[in-house]
């Protein structure tokens, strides 16, 4: 399971300072197969950096590289969208699968396994992915087309900017409240929410997708679900033989040996010769 923090709203001066936090804390509770974050900087531009071994008790010198994957990683954030990721692998360890999930002019970070009959990968192995195609035209009924489980933020451009989509299914855990960046903290965990600065917190509602254009102006849609399988047809039921006292089973019986039994005395007779006789 991997763990996410989401924030609509954040204190830029501590960027640096939430995201080595909410490292540190997933690398305390397992999710250390990979570190990503993502944010926007003043002048618009989408930052992000990520890895999938990076040294969390140490700071590289700049002149080596101490993300394997990255852009944009010295601006400064706007102080709005802010996105956390830190992985459990379920595919191939690596930067390229490792969140966010970079394409189509987004940033995707998700907890949770999902697949897709009509879904494919473009660049990675990542199940994550996925969800990213699915939302590329913020469709929300492209997810119908998504089995499994997820949570999942995506920052996602727009022509007035960015939007930041958080949704959460039927299956997988999100916490969500207000901070005191005058915005909204989503996580994983009630830990994880009091890391994004979570005044308050309460688990967030089944099948919710929620589109934020700021701190706090946002839609609701629901999360359409994948239609069920088709069920499995029904097991031939075993043709059972009718009792010996009904008339279809004593007649099936005399002509099917007709030679043998010429009516129903003879084959009565046959069918229970070694059966005791009652007695008159």
């Amino acid at each position: 399971m991997c763990k996410i923090l989401i924030q609509t709203a954040h204190n830029a001066a501590n960027l640096k300072t939430t995201i080595a936090k909410a490292w540190h804390y997933f690398d305390a509770t397992g999710e250390r197969d990979g570190f990503g974050a993502v944010w926007i900087s003043p002048s618009g531009q989408l930052c992000w950096l990520k890895s999938s071994a990076p040294k969390l008790d140490s700071r590289p010198p700049r002149f080596c590289l101490g993300f394997t994957d990255h852009q944009n990683q010295d601006e400064p954030s706007n102080g709005g969208f802010l996105l956390i990721h830190g992985r459990k692998a379920t595919c191939d360890k690596s930067a390229t699968n490792t969140h966010p999930m970079i394409g189509h002019g987004s940033a995707l970070i998700h907890n949770g396994i999902v697949r897709s009959e009509s879904i494919e990968n473009e660049t990675t192995t990542c199940d994550s992915e996925l969800l990213l195609i699915a939302m590329k035209e913020n469709d929300a009924t492209q997810l119908s087309k998504i089995t499994g489980y997820f949570a999942f933020g995506m920052i996602q451009s727009i022509v007035s900017g960015y939007q930041l989509h958080v949704a959460k299914d039927d299956t997988a855990k999100l916490f969500a409240g207000r901070n005191r960046s005058h915005g909204y903290t989503f996580g994983t965990t009630p830990d994880a929410c009091q890391i994004g600065d979570a005044k308050t917190c309460y688990e967030m509602r089944n099948d919710t997708l929620l589109t934020f254009t700021g701190p706090r102006k946002h839609s609701t849609r629901k999360i359409p679900h994948a239609p069920p399988p088709p069920p499995k047809p029904a097991p031939t039921p075993q043709k059972l033989w009718p009792s010996w006292e009904s008339v279809e089973a004593r007649d099936a019986y005399v002509n099917r040996y007709p030679r043998q039994h010429s009516n129903l005395a003879d084959a009565e007779s046959f069918l229970f010769a070694d059966e005791p006789q009652e007695q008159p």
